[in-house]
């Protein structure tokens, strides 16, 4: 601490610790007084001097200016040196990141992130990554990991979010392969004959879907049911048949991209009352694939976020 060009023992060497009995410092306490900074480092390679310049680097430890508040920790300093924050996800055991969004600084409140992630399969470990961003250069990658579970069907559009939470919801699948068998007539058995790379899935599904909203979402009793069922079922067919790609999600963990092929159906289940709604999909992308999720609607991170 230095006092008008001195510091407040006197002696050069005053402050200087021996180099045996040193004890780790976890607590601080300034009072009587008025402080400019308070300003603690790790770096030993400095000159004791009125002169020291105080600056944020990877040895400074707590900086606090006192500016009206008692913050002491680096939020400034990485303001100064984030121009974005990037959040970033993969499997577990994946190698290559697929990029969820990308978020400009501009001041304090641009470091907060809340993004609903739909792409995660049931049951799957997902690794996230915040990813400071200086002008194209990535700093350090901050991860966690996350496992959704969850126990019946979901397709969603955007932030519209419709699932069979009043019933089992269910999916059969196709693996669709175009090729066909050519008979020769020297041959006995016949060549399998494959012109392209074409490798995807279609399905049927049905349920009855509601929507997963708290405040909107009613079942009710008797004509009340009846009148809730009625809404919800020409809801669900409205949304599905708007021709807008969607995410449908199993609780086995399958994941799909999606679009709904005609002619959905509703359909009486045994009673009149009992009804469900049937309808077909295909598989339009992949959900890996962040050109797939850009050009199909389901992101807005730019190709130059990309991880190629």
């Amino acid at each position: 601490m230095f006092m008008c060009g001195c510091n407040f023992v006197g002696g050069e060497l005053a402050c200087a610790l021996t180099p045996t009995g040193i004890e780790n410092i976890n607590y601080v306490e300034l009072k009587n007084g008025i402080y400019d900074d308070l300003y603690i480092t790790k770096d030993t390679e400095f000159e004791l001097s009125p002169d020291y310049e105080m600056r944020w680097d990877f040895n400074t430890i707590l900086w606090a200016k006192f500016n009206n508040n008692t913050h002491a920790g680096n939020v400034d300093w990485s303001m100064e040196t984030t121009s974005h924050l990037v959040l970033k996800s993969r499997t577990e055991g994946n190698f290559k990141w697929k990029t969820l969004l990308v978020k400009p600084v501009h001041e304090l409140k641009d470091f907060k992130i809340n993004y609903p992630d739909y792409f995660i399969a049931s049951g799957q470990p997902v690794e996230y990554a915040i990813v400071p961003i200086f002008y194209g250069c990535e700093g350090t990658y901050s991860i966690t990991s996350v496992t959704s579970k969850f126990s019946k069907m979901f397709i969603i559009e955007d932030e519209i979010v419709w699932g069979t939470e009043i019933t089992d919801g269910y999916c059969d699948t196709t693996r669709n392969i175009p090729s066909s068998n050519v008979e020769l007539l020297d041959r006995k058995y016949p060549i399998f004959v494959r012109n392209t790379i074409a490798n995807y899935d279609t399905g049927n599904c049905k349920g009855s879907f509601v929507p997963l909203d708290e405040d909107s979402c009613e079942f009710g009793y008797g004509s009340e049911q009846d009148y809730w069922r009625i809404k919800y079922q020409r809801e669900f067919m409205d949304f599905i048949c708007d021709s807008i790609p969607k995410i449908l999600k199993l609780p086995d963990g399958r994941l799909w991209l999606i679009h709904v092929t005609p002619n959905p159906t509703d359909t009486a289940n045994q009673q009149y009352n009992d009804r469900e709604i049937t309808w077909s999909w295909v598989e339009i992308g992949d959900v890996d694939s962040e050109e797939d999720l850009y050009y199909l609607g389901f992101s807005k991170v730019e190709p130059e976020w990309w991880n190629n």
